[in-house]
Order: structure tokens, then sequence, then C-alpha cells
């Protein structure tokens, strides 16, 4: 297999050496935020249930210990608010989203370059082949060789990049709308939450008591 591996890029040429750096450095990005995401807190509902009875109780320290013993960024955003708990509905809305937008650039961490590396893969794998294809017509001309085995065989070789391009632009492309889709999946939970959590500031600061519905599952009810 190695044999084999080592056989196509060298019929591939110096580009064949480019696209595998380029598709080392798109599977190494695949892999962090594989695990970013892996490590991002997967039970809102059941932090905000536990953050929202620590609020009804009149408890934002421990609240705030709640997010402080969780991993991920939500917790560490809702945690920015509730050390404002004690300020106004805006104040602690605006809090909030400055939270968010910090956060929002560790989401989208290095996904540009994946998302550069699938548009300009194809184009190193078709420059490759471009060259391949005017060294096997130069050969043919020093060698006075035009049958079409020569022809077919110079040509096939000079190909060996194009496929090498299309298959690192493939997999960056897959790669890149997964974490795009997941990426606006997750901002738009984090929102929601957030924006919870500042309704149930609100109501802790004016007295009322605070809706179940806002940190309790249906099926809690």
């Amino acid at each position: 297999m190695f044999d084999g591996f080592m056989s196509v890029m060298q019929q591939g040429g110096p580009d064949m050496v480019i696209l595998l750096t380029l598709s080392i450095i798109v599977v190494a990005i695949v892999i962090e935020r594989l695990w970013f995401f892996a490590q991002q807190h997967g039970d809102t509902k059941g932090l905000l249930r536990q953050l929202g009875q620590k609020i009804s109780a009149d408890d934002l320290d421990g609240a705030i210990k709640i997010c402080h013993s969780n991993k991920g960024m939500l917790p560490r955003i809702l945690e920015f608010g509730l050390r404002r708990g004690e300020k106004n509905r805006a104040d602690i809305t605006d809090a909030l989203s400055i939270a968010l937008m910090e956060h929002l650039n560790a989401l989208e961490r290095n996904l540009g370059i994946i998302g550069t590396i699938a548009v300009i893969a194809p184009f190193v794998g078709l420059a490759g082949t471009v060259l391949g294809i005017i060294k096997a017509f130069q050969e043919i001309a020093l060698k006075g060789n035009s049958s079409p085995a020569v022809v077919a065989a110079g040509v096939s070789e000079a190909l060996v990049t194009t496929f090498g391009g299309l298959v690192v632009a493939i997999v960056a492309v897959i790669f890149f709308n997964f974490f795009k889709s997941r990426i606006k999946s997750y901002n738009q939970e984090m929102i929601v939450a957030a924006n919870q959590l500042a309704e149930m500031l609100h109501f802790h600061n004016t007295g009322a008591p605070i809706p179940t519905e806002l940190y309790q599952p249906k099926s809690a009810k």
C-alpha cells in the first residue's frame, strides 16, 4: 500500500506534495474542531434548570458556582451574565451579547483555512495536470513517438494531480459545511439560553416569581 502511495506521489510530481500538505492541514483542523465541540456543554436545558432553581432561591453565587463547575463556552457566557445579575435587564442583555460575540470567534476558529483549501485544491491539481501534459508532449516531441499508447500514458500520469486536488477539495467542503451547520445550531442554542437567563434575572430583580417554563422542560411540568 505504501509503495502504491509513493508511486502516485512520484507520478503527480511536486504538486502532489502540495496537495498532501493541504490534506494534512485539513485533517489536523478537523480533528481539533471535533475535539473542541466534544468539550462543549451538551445539556443546555439541564444547566438552565439548575440555574433557574438557584436564581429562584435568590442564590446567584450558587448559580455562578454551577456555571464554573461545567465545561464549555455556554456556562462561561451564562456566568458572565450572572456576575451582572443585579443590573437592569438591558445591561444584562448587553453583557450577554458581548460574551456571545467574543465566543463566536472561537467557534469559527480555523474554518477559514478549510474553506480556502476547498477552493484552491482543485486549481493546484489542475496546475499539476497542465504541467504534466506539457511535459508529456515535450517528451513525445523529443523522442518522435506519438503513438496513442505513449500519449495516453503521459496524460494518465498528468491527471493524477487533478484527481488528488478534487479529493482534497471534496473532503474540505464536506467538513466545512458540517462545522458551519454545527456552529449555526450551537450559536442559536446559546442565544436562546442567554435570553432565557436574562429573563430569569429580570424577574428575580423585580421580585416577581420566575415562570417555570423559562427553565423547566415541558416534560417536567
